[in-house]
């Protein structure tokens, strides 16, 4: 099979997914099974190759992957997308076992607080708190983190750059580098390829993300506010960031965006954009060869610092 035709079967799995979303009154609960099926373009993608180990962090769900081998002292908190109301280990396990072995983490999966019934900032909340608790509590041992590291993907990236400014804010520990997937730093929706890139993104809705605020800040925060809008923050302080995100998604220039602000401010980025690529197109490991690269590439990133 062709790469460009695999390319078409994850488009047309989006697509598919965009529709069933966008039907009129559908039940969160419903909406969650949803997209827990984000990424199951075929059974090979939703392999879990480790046995996740459960945890409870606070009052969250948490779930360690542990390479084979690995001592457990380079942590990293993986933080999930699903539009701040969706996303569970169900639909990420896969994911973020290629994850943990790429970048020789011990990964962190944390199930925080979702809205409707938790809006901001529990969740970010709840991953302060992971990030936290895993400097001190390993998956075998509660002992000292060599190194730790922060990611996520779309609200999750969202949520990881916010975590970066609440803990630089606060003078408290940072992770040695951080990524973001594809990351919505903007609830202002301002970036050029919010409309520009409507017709090629096959999952996320322009009009869907100017209602998130209704929901997420119940109207009672500036959409500018920096821990929702990240890229409205001071940067400056934050340690090494690398965005990695398709072309072909409305949330480009989120990226984009925040990549030049945190370059004028002093840190290291590395911001990498992928030709034809839809949201989160990494997950589609190994199906797409884009996918596997990707991966790769953040196993790097990781790796060097």
């Amino acid at each position: 099979m062709s790469e460009s035709t695999r390319l078409k079967i994850v488009i047309k799995h989006l697509e598919a997914l965009a529709i069933e979303m966008a039907q009129p009154g559908i039940d969160v609960v419903v909406r969650r099974e949803s997209i827990d099926r984000y990424f199951a373009v075929n059974p090979e993608v939703m392999e879990q190759t480790i046995k996740p180990k459960q945890v409870l962090v606070g009052k969250c769900k948490a779930y360690w992957f542990v390479p084979k081998g690995h001592k457990g002292n380079r942590r990293l908190l993986y933080i999930h997308g699903g539009s701040w109301m969706s996303g569970s280990v169900k639909g990420w396990g896969a994911f973020v076992s290629r994850l943990a072995q790429a970048t020789d983490c011990a990964l962190l999966f944390i199930e925080y607080s979702l809205m409707p019934e938790h809006p901001f900032p529990a969740g970010l909340n709840d991953c302060l708190h992971a990030f936290d608790w895993l400097q001190s509590h390993g998956p075998e041992h509660n002992n000292q983190a060599h190194k730790t590291f922060l990611a996520g993907d779309s609200a999750g990236g969202n949520l990881a750059l916010a975590c970066l400014l609440a803990l630089n804010n606060s003078n408290k520990q940072l992770p040695q580098a951080a990524l973001a997937i594809s990351p919505c730093t903007d609830f202002s929706g301002s970036g050029e390829s919010m409309q520009t890139h409507a017709h090629q993104d096959p999952i996320i809705r322009p009009q869907a993300i100017a209602l998130l605020p209704t929901v997420y800040l119940q109207n009672s925060e500036d959409l500018k506010t920096p821990l929702a809008s990240p890229l409205f923050g001071e940067l400056s302080g934050l340690p090494p960031i690398m965005l990695q995100t398709g072309e072909a998604e409305v949330l480009l220039d989120d990226s984009v965006r925040f990549a030049q602000k945190a370059k004028q401010a002093g840190v290291e980025v590395t911001l990498d954009t992928w030709p034809n690529m839809p949201h989160v197109f990494q997950g589609f490991a190994p199906f797409l060869s884009e996918a596997n690269e990707a991966i790769e590439k953040i196993g790097k990133f990781f790796k060097a610092h």
